[in-house]
């Protein structure tokens, strides 16, 4: 993901759900979801 993306993660200003969404994530595998961890 671009940087830009994972600032907005984590500073919440958009969701895991709204960038996977958006394409601005690609991810795989059962361990790849952040949601929990994100905001920071």
């Amino acid at each position: 993901m671009a940087a830009d993306t994972w600032v907005e993660l984590a500073t919440g200003r958009i969701g895991w759900a709204e960038a996977v969404t958006e394409g601005r994530v690609q991810m795989s595998g059962v361990r790849a979801d952040l949601s929990a961890y994100l905001p920071l």
